[in-house]
């Protein structure tokens, strides 16, 4: 075994739940990447992965870029390899049990004192003397995480079949598993007839291979479980299979603040609280969130929450208990406006405007097209002309104009502000104005104009329709998983 130059050699160890760095002087570099919860409870004396001072300065550019950080773990590892990371361990006397050049990818000692290896696209495993306990022989070994909280075992994969071992490299029986997907903590597992189950943590199996469907809605508090489908219909289950929802709804989706929305036999939806009691009865075609930016502490009461429902065509919002805020006479409503006040962007009879959240007019049900507020004011279109007004329903500029610019700023950087301006074309003559209406220029040069505002005119004429508007209209719930 060849021995590190021990010449001035530092190791420094912070051991906390983010990267951890030894940093050792002469020809390599230590770049642990052990938070506190991946470590075993006797992690005293593990040995430690090294690289080439070269392969850091590669591991540091490589861990920056979009594709690793978006990367699965399996993903990530086939970048480092053909980055061509050169890996080594060495034991706390600081000769090495792993040389250079035996493994084209190492992790950190973990789980049972052991690491995960792989050379050309097969995984192993090594103790923590360098020997190799589980072969060369796998597609994929991991240790499933979340944050810092590691799963006690590790997860193997070999063509169609995952065979999970404890941390003594024990086989822990569950048979037929083809796949698996980690995702928010829980392991959900496939067997090769495509029912899905659930294996916890531990590598116990809490949820049998009987479901066509199984998953759970990233941060979602309120109920804990899964929405299942069995047998052509859905479900509500819990982490231990228990059924909280009967197997007889088409479809279920989940809502900001946690309320799963079910969709009955006759499409009809509603939804259940906490205790399994209806608490929006099955009498609405859709419901959705709205995202007000601040809760109405005034208006509503702080445990309320409000919805847009469709009903027999017609949108408007509710409260949690039922009681209508919006009337339901509207053919559109967005669940909010950004940059603005607390309000709906509406639609009716093919005209849209602006209403506050308990169904006040803002900006009247009456243009073609009303557009994102900046700085107070609303560039709008209506028969064919732009105007501009303001949120408190006030004619800035009239609708008389073939194109309206708002040159206004949604951030300030730096010290020097730009000064906000409206563009106006009207009869081949460019107008400048402040945001109150007043003419600052007439007769802008075309070459300024074209300069400034030619990649505004490249898009096309807008429209409340697009996803920016998020404008929810009838037609019920059409999502499938």
């Amino acid at each position: 075994m060849k021995q590190v130059e021990k010449r001035n050699l530092l190791i420094v160890f912070f051991l906390f739940a983010i990267k951890t760095f030894a940093f050792c002087q002469g020809d390599y570099k230590f770049v642990e990447k052990s938070p506190l919860g991946y470590l075993p409870k006797d992690s005293k004396n593990l040995p430690i992965l090294l690289t080439t001072k070269e392969d850091e300065r590669t591991l540091a550019t490589l861990e920056n870029t979009t594709d690793y950080l978006n990367g699965n773990k399996k993903q990530k590892n086939f970048m480092l390899t053909q980055a061509g990371v050169k890996y080594a361990y060495f034991d706390k006397n600081n000769n090495f049990i792993v040389p250079f050049g035996e493994y084209d990818f190492a992790d950190v000692f973990g789980l049972g004192r052991k690491a995960i290896v792989a050379n050309k696209g097969k995984y192993g495993i090594i103790d923590e003397y360098g020997k190799l306990v589980l072969p060369l022989e796998y597609d994929f070994i991991e240790q499933p995480s979340i944050y810092s909280n590691y799963a006690s075992i590790f997860l193997a994969t070999k063509q169609n079949a995952v065979t999970i071992f404890d941390e003594k490299l024990k086989v822990i029986p569950i048979k037929d598993i083809a796949s698996y997907r980690d995702w928010d903590g829980n392991i959900f597992v496939t067997n090769k007839e495509n029912k899905i189950g659930l294996i916890d943590y531990k590598g116990k199996q809490t949820i049998p291979f009987l479901y066509d469907t199984l998953y759970n809605e990233h941060s979602v508090p309120r109920i804990s479980g899964f929405i299942a489908k069995k047998d052509g219909f859905y479900g509500f289950v819990s982490r231990k299979n228990e059924i909280i929802q009967p197997f007889k709804y088409n479809y279920i989706y989940v809502l900001k603040g946690g309320y799963a929305v079910y969709v009955g036999k006759n499409n009809k939806v509603g939804i259940f609280d906490e205790n399994g009691k209806i608490m929006i009865p099955f009498e609405y075609d859709a419901i959705y969130s709205t995202s007000y930016n601040n809760h109405l502490t005034k208006e509503f009461p702080s445990d309320m929450d409000i919805f847009i429902v469709e009903k027999d065509g017609k949108i408007g919002t509710i409260d949690n208990k039922n009681n209508v805020i919006i009337p339901i006479v509207y053919d559109g409503l967005s669940g909010w406006v950004e940059y603005g006040p607390e309000a709906h962007f509406v639609k009716k009879n093919g005209k849209y405007g602006i209403i506050s959240h308990k169904g006040e007019v803002v900006i009247p049900i009456e243009y073609d097209y009303v557009g994102l507020p900046q700085s107070g004011v609303i560039r709008v279109r209506k028969d064919g002309k732009y105007g501009v007004m303001s949120w408190k329903n006030k004619t800035i500029l009239s609708c008389i104009y073939d194109e309206i610019v708002l040159d206004i700023s949604w951030f300030n950087f730096g010290e020097e502000k730009q000064k906000p301006k409206i563009v106006g074309l009207q009869r081949d003559v460019w107008k400048y104005f402040d945001l109150n209406g007043n003419l600052l220029q007439s007769n802008v040069p075309l070459k300024e104009i074209n300069d400034q505002y030619d990649y505004t005119f490249k898009w096309s004429d807008p429209s409340n329709e697009s996803s920016d508007f998020d404008l929810k209209q009838k037609g019920g719930i059409t999502r499938e998983r």
